[in-house]
């Protein structure tokens, strides 16, 4: 992403309108965004942030804080961003919500937060959701992603430098979503947790089975129920001391019911006799009481029988009156029919305004649609054709894409070849200074070797004395002794000119082999790359010198083929989706449409049908009305009630009088059958003792109570032992079960979450983190040991400094000139601000490597050179250049005045007198 063109207009410290041209800056290089403290340098990157995800580039901005203080009412708060992206421009413009004067009247408004995406092809997107999701998919990168690549703020990662590994390890959440194995440790810890509180809720829900067993006071075994209570007992024991309870009652239990059966009979035949005693005393005083109410009975007869003769001579009148009554009645029916076609006539009315009204919506309906249809019919006869060049496109397409991944691959090739051949000048240079010194060793040593034996005749006459003998002629005598001269060469001085030539020879020796040795691959390689760029490129004769520049011009050239072929795929698919839609649309559109004009003309007879039905049952309504005799159905109704209430009233009456007659007979003749048999039953001797029968059913009942209490608690005890044994049993190994996966999720628990007793405290997360961080390490050391001239390399710590605490992301710095290694805390201001530097680079590069290899054009460092000396600041600047390579530009914000006399092209910032600040650009 590069910024083209910045535009804002009453934004932060800026009062009125602001127009940035960066494409004036360049396509690479440094520049230097300059002003005084406060007068707005990091509000264009907060403007560049805004546009593109609606958001400042600190989150203690919010977009409600963009309106500036110095604007007028009427000038509107707003960015415009023109950038470029993988060759194509995009225009992006965003207001915040601000309060604004209204247009018309007085007072304020609130002015509704909006946004504009113009597309490279002109479409105009205008849904805030709809061109932040857009510009994401362009920028591939979110904005805390964003934050961490264009923006390398000194201070924040400052704090990345010194941060204890608990602090990196929320940072690098953020950064590369670790998220999940965080939560993976803690749902590990919840289960471990949750299956330890299991077990020993396990273990206190079988203790309180085992609390429930229970024995008889007497019982010997209560012993040993008291120490299965009391956890003496171990799990089959206790399940044997229960089955042996359980067995036992099952034996007393049946002996009860044995005896039971006993008493049992003894009651049935004690409650018999005494059954037979109370039914003799019984018939005594109800034979008596049956003769007193036969006597009653007989008198009562008399008179019933005399009111039932009168009642059946009123019945002649009765039956004349139910005849009339008849008569109405079955005229009834015609009325109701009446009625009902009545109801029919309104009804069909209805029915008919109904369909008329239908059938004229219908008749309107089908002309709409079979215009449509034809409509439709024109559409897909145009598109006959679609789809035929789809195959050839998507043919072109891949060959394109082919060509352009070998162009990268020979660009990227080139950029190797271009970096070995200054390797191999930088070798000749070292060969040809490397043979220098070997010559000049080699003369010296010459010099030196014959200097000194020149001098050979002089360092003997040193040795000669008066009347001893000379060592080369015997002479006693010396009249002329040689004299050495002062520069005469000693025995050392030769041996170390020696030593010296041939360290140098042997120096050049290796150069020699080493440039011959890189020169050769450099060769080598030079070949092959011509080799490839002929098969690229049969019809052109390229040279390397110039392969790059004609490389670029043809990655353009075919991306911009892509470009048109993915446009024109894109547009046949359209059409070829289009054409299919319509093949399946038009005949069920037909179907419809034959439908539609079938239910016309059905519906078109059915309006007259119920027409001639309304006309002819509208005469027949009239013909019966007038046959009639009654007014309506309600009088008819009125006197066949009065005659009805007449016949019930008489019949009911002969009904109770037979009825009662009837009943007093058969009173009669129960109370003559009851005496009868009563009288019967007496003439029975049964030679019982009632107060005898009455004793031996009491002592009965009572042993029968006793037997019942006894059997109750056997069975309750029997109950709560099975109860207690099945859920023993059942417990006994759910709790296995448990204790077994207790067992390995703990295990993996105290593995995710670094609790390994012993090892050092790495969690799972951590351990995930120390692979990003170390290839953040990585990349940052090759700029610090730029920025260090060698002398700082940073290494995270393997080891840590006790086994109690979380470890695995603390950072310590290696010092190559005394061979120490120690804390990042220890590091100077300036030292500080070069490793912060690298490793805010270090993780911008690892961001976009994460990223899939998103590229930003541009970047923008913030402050921090205030605290490096000048060498430190050149090494800095170094560092910084090196990042321009490739077509990118990076902006330093900074407001140190050695940065102004190095960097030539510039943002200023000026802060106006009236109030606000306003920029430009100085080349």
């Amino acid at each position: 992403m590069r910024p083209l063109k910045l535009i804002v207009s009453a934004f932060g410290p800026y009062a009125g309108k602001v127009t940035l041209n960066m494409e004036d800056l360049g396509t690479s290089g440094l520049y230097l965004i300059t002003g005084d403290t406060g007068a707005g340098k990091t509000t264009i990157f907060d403007a560049i942030t805004y546009a593109l995800y609606g958001e400042a580039s600190g989150d203690n901005r919010t977009p409600a804080m963009f309106r500036s203080k110095y604007a007028t009412p009427e000038t509107p708060t707003e960015v415009e961003l023109t950038f470029s992206y993988a060759g194509k421009t995009y225009i992006v413009k965003r207001n915040p919500e601000y309060e604004r004067p209204k247009t018309r009247g007085t007072g304020t408004t609130t002015q509704k937060a909006q946004v504009e995406l113009t597309m490279p092809d002109k479409r105009l997107l205008t849904k805030t959701s709809e061109v932040d999701e857009t510009i994401r998919g362009i920028m591939g990168i979110s904005r805390d992603q964003f934050m961490q690549i264009a923006m390398i703020a000194q201070g924040d990662f400052l704090k990345l430098l010194l941060a204890s590994t608990e602090e990196r390890k929320a940072i690098f959440r953020q950064l590369f979503r670790t998220q999940l194995y965080l939560n993976l440790q803690e749902e590990l810890k919840r289960e471990s947790g949750s299956l330890a509180d299991q077990c020993k809720d396990a273990r206190n829900s079988i203790q309180q089975y085992v609390n429930g067993i229970t024995a008889d006071d007497a019982d010997v075994l209560g012993i040993e129920v008291k120490k299965a209570k009391s956890s003496e007992l171990p799990m089959g024991e206790i399940l044997s001391l229960l089955r042996r309870l359980i067995e036992q009652d099952s034996h007393k239990e049946a002996e009860l019911i044995r005896a039971q059966e006993k008493i049992d009979q003894g009651l049935e035949t004690a409650n018999n006799n005494l059954g037979k005693l109370e039914a003799q005393e019984k018939a005594c005083a109800a034979i008596e009481q049956n003769r007193m109410d036969l006597t009653a009975e007989e008198k009562k007869s008399e008179v019933l029988k005399a009111k039932l003769d009168a009642q059946k001579a009123k019945m002649p009148e009765v039956e004349k009156i139910s005849a009339e009554k008849s008569a109405i009645e079955a005229e009834l029916p015609r009325y109701d029919a009446l009625e009902s076609l009545i109801t029919r006539i309104r009804t069909l009315t209805k029915e008919y305004n109904k369909s008329a009204k239908d059938l004229a919506t219908k008749k309107t309906k089908f002309a709409e649609e079979s215009a449509a249809l034809e409509e439709l019919k024109k559409e897909l006869s145009s598109l006959s054709g679609a789809g035929e060049n789809r195959q050839r496109l998507i043919t072109a397409r891949e060959k394109a894409e082919d060509r352009k991944k070998k162009i990268a691959d020979l660009l990227e090739a080139l950029a190797d070849h271009e970096e070995k051949g200054r390797n191999v000048e930088q070798c000749l240079r070292e060969y040809h200074t490397a043979t220098e010194a070997s010559e000049k060793a080699s003369a010296k040593y010459i010099a030196t070797h014959r200097a000194y034996l020149d001098e050979q005749a002089g360092i003997i006459a040193e040795t000669l004395e008066e009347g001893k003998p000379c060592p080369v002629c015997g002479s006693m005598e010396h009249p002329r002794p040689a004299k050495k001269s002062e520069k005469a060469p000693t025995e050392a001085q030769l041996k170390k000119a020696k030593k010296d030539e041939d360290e140098a020879r042997k120096k050049q020796d290796t150069k020699s082999k080493e440039y011959f040795t890189i020169k050769t691959e450099f060769d080598t390689e030079t070949g092959t790359l011509k080799k490839q760029l002929r098969e690229l490129e049969p019809e052109n004769d390229i040279e390397i010198d110039g392969a790059k520049a004609f490389l670029e011009t043809r990655a353009a050239e075919v991306d911009n083929e892509l470009a048109i072929l993915s446009s024109s795929i894109e547009n046949e698919d359209g059409r070829i989706n289009r054409k299919k839609t319509l093949e399946e649309e038009v005949p069920l559109k037909e179907k419809s449409l034959a439908e539609l004009k079938a239910a016309v003309e059905e519906l078109d007879k059915s309006v007259a049908a119920k027409e001639a039905d309304i006309r002819s049952k509208t005469e027949q309504m009239k013909t019966d009305r007038e046959s009639l005799r009654y007014e309506n159905k309600v009088e008819a109704d009125k006197q066949i009630s009065v005659l009805g209430e007449f016949i019930r009233l008489n019949r009911e009456a002969l009904e109770k009088a037979e009825t009662a007659c009837q009943e007093s007979d058969k009173k009669v003749e129960g109370y003559r059958a009851a005496i009868a048999g009563l009288e019967e039953q007496l003439t029975e001797e049964l030679g019982l003792d009632r107060e005898e029968e009455t004793r031996k059913r009491d002592e009965l009942t009572d042993a029968r109570k006793k037997s019942e209490e006894e059997g109750k608690r056997i069975s309750a005890r029997k109950t709560a032992n099975r109860t207690a044994l099945t859920s023993i049993e059942a417990k006994a190994g759910d709790l296995e079960a448990l204790e077994a996966r207790y067992a390995w999720i703990r295990a993996l628990s105290n593995t995710a979450n670094g609790n390994i007793s012993g090892k050092e405290k790495i969690m799972l997360e951590t351990y995930i983190q120390m692979t990003f961080f170390d290839r953040i390490i990585a990349r940052a050391n090759t700029r610090l040991m730029v920025m260090s001239s060698g002398q700082y390399e940073l290494k995270r710590r393997r080891e840590a400094t006790n086994k109690q605490s979380q470890s695995g992301l603390d950072l310590d710095v290696i010092d190559h000139y005394n061979g120490t290694e120690r804390s990042v805390k220890t590091l100077s201001g300036g030292e500080s601000f070069k490793a912060s530097l690298s490793l805010a680079l270090g993780l911008s590069d690892e961001i976009q490597s994460s990223s899939g290899g998103v590229r930003l054009d541009t970047m923008f460092v913030d402050e921090g050179f205030g605290s490096l000396d000048e060498e430190s600041l050149d090494q800095a600047m170094k560092a910084l250049a090196d990042l321009t390579e490739g077509n990118r530009l990076v902006g330093i914000i900074s407001h140190i005045a050695e940065l102004k006399n190095r960097i030539d092209r510039q943002i200023t910032v000026i802060k106006d007198r009236s109030g606000g600040s306003r920029a430009e650009i100085v080349l």
